[in-house]
């Protein structure tokens, strides 16, 4: 799951919106701030229970160009895509009116985020781009995004050649998948994480 998906589960556990997605910033887990750790640890457990789904093993073996080994990365991002695709599905709210709850509760804790979030929630701040990770221009960029940021971020190139497949490959899975992890995310909060 990415962004989105995290920031939504936040809302249907009542956890903190930063802290959920401080899973993918470098991030010293802090006692001092409950809130933040309790959504930290929250996004580490959404994230083992996607990596061991049926569904992300059938996403990855899928065929495509890019290899098997970084296709959970592009998973995450397409799972956004279609979660957006289907918000009323999943949340009575409306999509625009829960990103900008979304990035309201992100500027309140902005300042105790490291600083690669701080960033983000400025551009956040700046433009509020949640809407665009459910076009495929937005999940191309995403997917530039974390090119720029990663070393090995040109094995992710052939999944950018394919992405009108790979968006398709992610519906099914995608559609099994946010159930589960709804509730397994609910379930954790209720035993504490």
């Amino acid at each position: 799951m990415n962004y989105v998906a995290h920031l939504h589960l936040a809302k249907i556990t009542q956890t903190s919106y930063a802290g959920s997605l401080l899973g993918d910033f470098p991030w010293q887990p802090d006692p001092s701030a409950p809130k933040l750790l309790q959504g930290w640890r929250l996004h580490q457990a959404v994230d083992t229970f996607v990596d061991a789904h049926t569904e992300s093993d059938r996403f990855k073996s899928m065929p495509r160009q890019g290899r098997r080994r970084f296709a959970g990365i592009v998973q995450d991002i397409a799972m956004d895509y279609w979660l957006i695709r289907h918000w009323a599905d999943y949340d009575a709210q409306p999509f625009d009116a829960f990103a900008s709850e979304a990035v309201s509760a992100l500027i309140a804790d902005k300042a105790y985020c490291p600083e690669r979030l701080q960033r983000m929630i400025t551009s956040l701040e700046d433009y509020n781009w949640l809407k665009d990770l459910g076009t495929y221009e937005g999940v191309e960029r995403a997917i530039h995004s974390i090119q720029k940021r990663w070393t090995l971020g040109h094995y992710l190139d052939p999944f950018i050649d394919e992405l009108g497949v790979l968006l398709e490959q992610a519906h099914e899975p995608f559609k099994r998948l946010y159930p589960d992890v709804i509730s397994a995310a609910q379930k954790r909060v209720l035993e504490g994480i």
